[in-house]
């Protein structure tokens, strides 16, 4: 069951969020039983996605106050703030990025009857659709690549080539950072564009107003590839923009068996060219030996690059995931400081576990969140938060272990999103659903909220 808050102490349940600590979703106010994406805001608030099932194809957002309450101003006085494009199905929310004029972008994937993309929507701080920004406040990038005449012909990405569905849409987060917003507004997003049955992963800038950044690389896009080295880019997870304005892409490469895939981490310049001043001239750094790279955070302090997993070490002794953590310094060396320079695994508890968010707190420590268990259909599975010092140890002060489990007796817990209050106290958010073999039956989201 939820862990009682017994004491006050770093890792401990936050008694003044909700319940003891604990959010669970749909409420009486907030009906839409699936959200993924979070994102902190200021006064300890937090903005979060919110699915209409009552509206299939469309999408809500939705404040939650710092007690854990519905903040029922929000959105004209109904709690949430609803966006619907005609004649389009907008099947996912995978992504939501804070503005420097406080407001947002949403990112995730659509389909309708001519075809299907990806979209991005800009809200103002109110709540409204910004207008200027694309058609109506919403760009849809199709899967498809079109011709690059025009502003609206730019390279097109996804994660697969599909038609539009008919299902009931869904909150997606199960990767790394989807985009992130420059300095002076524009837009780098990652996914992959298919030509014919090919499919290539790639980055792409837009521009404040939403068009095409054709300055990018010359054509608004670049190929994520590893010159000189057969290997293949077989996803492109997320990105992160460092203080140069320099963009690291991280994600999973392959070379001619499964089992030679592994992590990468790239560079590219502000302009969009492949940098080979990262990691001595080779301009990449991989990971290899069946490892999935799930979440990357930068240090503001120096710019270390955190990147977190999970790796399957014996995959014939029954397939247990071990959690992975690895550190570079902001020019690609892995950082001694950390566990000698070499990538920490785990497995903090007997079932397994991956890391599936990760975030740097003030003073260095690293806090990683994740599910229990191989991430199969299984019965058991929970939610997992720990926290290591700089140097790779566990930090004893959290929670007494360094770790904590959030379980539910009746339901099971994935964890899908982490963030970090201004404050420092720790969100964890995910699914609850019933175990197999009715898996797959979902009973909404929950989010916890940890002292730190």
């Amino acid at each position: 069951m939820a862990q009682a808050p017994s004491t006050i102490q770093a890792g401990t349940l936050d008694p003044t969020f909700a319940e003891e600590g604990v959010l669970t979703l749909p409420t009486p106010e907030l009906i839409g039983p699936r959200t993924l994406a979070l994102l902190p805001l200021a006064e300890n608030k937090l903005l979060i996605t919110v699915l209409l099932p009552e509206k299939p194809g469309s999408f809500g957002l939705a404040k939650v106050n710092e007690d854990g309450s519905i903040d029922m101003e929000f959105g004209g006085g109904t709690g949430v703030v609803e966006f619907s494009k005609a004649d389009t199905n907008l099947e996912t929310i995978s992504h939501l990025s804070g503005l420097s004029d406080g407001g947002w972008l949403v990112i995730g994937e659509y389909g309708s009857p001519s075809g299907a993309g990806s979209y991005v929507v800009r809200f103002l701080q109110s709540g409204q659709p910004d207008t200027r920004f694309g058609e109506d406040g919403v760009r849809l990038l199709p899967f498809r690549p079109e011709s690059r005449g025009g502003e609206d012909g730019p390279v097109t990405f996804s994660r697969r080539d599909r038609e539009a569905s008919a299902q009931t849409p869904l909150s997606s987060g199960n990767n790394g950072p989807f985009a992130v917003v420059q300095p002076d507004g524009k837009i780098v997003l990652r996914s992959a564009v298919f030509i014919g049955t090919d499919v290539r992963w790639v980055v792409l800038r837009l521009n404040p107003d939403g068009s095409t950044d054709y300055t990018f690389n010359g054509t608004g896009s670049v190929d994520i590839v590893f010159p000189g080295i057969p290997r293949v880019a077989r996803s492109a997870k997320g990105i992160v923009l460092q203080a140069d304005g320099k963009v690291l892409v991280f994600g999973e490469y392959s070379q001619t068996t499964p089992d030679s895939r592994g992590i990468y981490v790239i560079r590219l310049d502000a302009t969009g060219h492949f940098d080979t001043d990262f990691n001595a001239g080779t301009g990449f750094v991989t990971v290899p030996n069946l490892s999935n790279a799930n979440a990357v955070a930068l240090r503001e302090s120096d710019g270390a690059i955190l990147v977190a997993g999970d790796t399957w070490p014996n995959p014939e002794q029954g397939y247990d995931r071990h959690g992975l953590i690895f550190v570079l310094s902001r020019d690609g060396f892995f950082d001694f400081a950390f566990n000698s320079g070499q990538p920490l695994f785990s497995k903090l508890v007997d079932k397994g576990h991956d890391w599936h968010r990760c975030a740097w707190q003030a003073d260095g420590s690293i806090v990683v969140a994740g599910t229990t268990g191989r991430g199969l259909v299984e019965k058991g599975v929970s939610a997992l938060t720990a926290r290591f010092r700089s140097d790779g140890s566990l930090d004893l002060t959290f929670n007494g272990s360094g770790f904590v489990l959030f379980d539910e007796e009746v339901y099971d817990e994935t964890v899908e999103v982490m963030a970090l209050m201004p404050d420092g106290r720790i969100v964890v958010g995910g699914f609850r659903q019933l175990p197999a073999p009715v898996w797959g039956r979902f009973f909404g989201s929950w989010f916890i909220r940890y002292l730190a």
